[in-house]
């Protein structure tokens, strides 16, 4: 039983470790050659727990080899436009100027279904306001409308714009974020004493509470009131 477990932690180790060289995509963003490695190191790796007797080189071999073959195929990605056309395809457009291009919906095999619903996903129903439809290489469908049925922006309006700012956190869930504290010129001790010029006597109260570089706070105890203010020139980012 011993074994088992070590062998299971340590195949976690490894695919963990393969799925962070693999990157941050999602499956649904994956090319056809990642998803199928991905696949296949998902279910070596699962040989040694199969059979407590199975070495646990059995499954970490193939492993490491899976994940070469993924280096060495995202390296001639990189290299060779004509090899990575190849192993990854070509996007297919559907949609052209307002009008469904059956033919190409022929000829790669896609279901007209499949087209309806992933527009609706985007939110655009109506094909003839559509100038582009476009099946990316991973499956996932870009829909690019005419210019005007585009929603307006501040540019169109010529009206001025607040620019958005990242929300760094302050307070997750009771306790201090040490590492975004640090990206401010404050201390545990002024949140403290802002907490408490709030009303709060203990950090602990307090759900989520986030800053921007500008100033702008967003507060939430865990009782579920919210509060929205702006704070001091020592809070805002250098």
């Amino acid at each position: 039983m011993l074994t088992l477990v070590i062998k299971t932690v340590l195949l976690y180790i490894i695919m963990f470790f393969a799925i962070r060289l693999m990157g941050q995509k999602q499956s649904g963003q994956l090319q056809p050659y990642e998803l199928i490695i991905t696949l296949m190191i998902a279910e070596v790796a699962t040989t040694p727990m199969d059979d407590p007797g199975t070495p646990l080189f059995y499954g970490v071999v193939p492993a490491i080899t899976l994940l070469l073959m993924y280096s060495f195929l995202s390296y001639i990605c990189i290299k060779s436009k004509k090899l990575s056309t190849f192993i990854r395809g070509n996007p297919s457009i559907l949609i052209h100027n307002g009008k469904i291009l059956y033919d190409e919906i022929k000829k790669i095999g896609y279901d007209l279904n499949d087209l309806i619903e992933q527009l609706r996903m985007s939110g655009t129903t109506d094909i003839s306001s559509i100038h582009y439809a476009i099946l990316e290489t991973n499956g996932e469908l870009s829909v690019l409308p005419y210019a005007r049925f585009l929603p307006l922006t501040p540019m169109d309006m010529e009206i001025s714009a607040v620019k958005s700012t990242l929300h760094s956190s302050i307070i997750v869930d009771g306790k201090l974020s040490t590492s975004n504290l640090s990206r401010f010129s404050i201390d545990a001790g002024q949140v403290r004493a802002l907490l408490a010029s709030l009303g709060y006597r203990e950090i602990k109260q307090i759900l989520l509470f986030t800053v921007t570089d500008t100033g702008e706070a967003f507060l939430q105890d865990k009782a579920g009131s919210t509060r929205t203010f702006t704070l001091g020139k020592s809070w805002i980012h250098a």
